[in-house]
C-alpha cells in the first residue's frame, strides 16, 4: 500500500511542478476534439452516386430503383445523369419498354452474392408508378437500356 501512496504523491508533485504545461495540453486536446466534431459533421459525403446524393437528387414522385444489367459492357458505358430508356427482354417475345425516361443515379458491379455472372448494378430514378415493374425486371437481369441523352 505504501508503494501506491508514494506513486500518487509523486504524480501530484509532478503535476504541481508542470501545471501550466498540463493545463495547456488539456486545453489543446479539448480544442482538437471540439474542432474535429464540427469538421466531421460538415464533411458528410455527397459525392455523386452515394446514397445521400441519390436521395437528395430525386424529384417529386420519383424513386430510386436498383437494376441488374446482364451486359457488363453496356453497364460500364452509361454515365451518371444519363437519361435512358429501360427495355425488358422476354424469351420468345417482343421486348417491352418499361420506362421511357429513367435517369442513371449510380453504377457499380453487383456482388456475386446477389447476382449471377457478370451482371452489373445500376441505380436509376424512375416515376413512382413505374417502380414496381422496373424493380421486378431489374432483379432478374432481364433488362437492357438505350441511352437517350448524356445530360440529366
Amino acid at each position: 500500500m505504501g508503494d501506491l501512496s508514494d506513486l500518487i504523491s509523486h504524480v501530484r508533485i509532478s503535476i504541481a511542478q508542470h501545471r501550466r504545461l498540463v493545463a495547456a495540453a488539456c486545453a489543446g486536446l479539448a480544442t482538437l476534439f471540439l474542432v474535429s466534431a464540427f469538421v466531421g459533421e460538415s464533411t458528410t459525403s455527397t459525392s455523386p452516386g452515394t446514397p445521400e446524393a441519390i436521395v437528395a437528387s430525386l424529384e417529386v414522385n420519383e424513386v430510386a430503383v436498383p437494376i441488374l444489367l446482364a451486359d457488363k459492357q453496356l453497364a460500364g458505358a452509361v454515365q451518371l445523369g444519363n437519361s435512358v430508356q429501360l427495355i425488358q427482354l422476354f424469351d420468345g417475345s417482343e421486348p417491352e419498354i418499361i420506362s421511357d425516361n429513367a435517369r442513371v443515379m449510380s453504377k457499380g458491379n453487383a456482388s456475386s452474392a446477389f447476382s449471377a455472372g457478370d451482371a452489373s448494378l445500376i441505380v436509376v430514378a424512375v416515376p413512382q408508378e413505374e417502380s414496381v415493374q422496373v424493380a421486378a425486371a431489374g432483379a432478374s437481369a432481364s433488362l437492357t437500356l438505350v441511352v437517350k441523352s448524356a445530360h440529366s
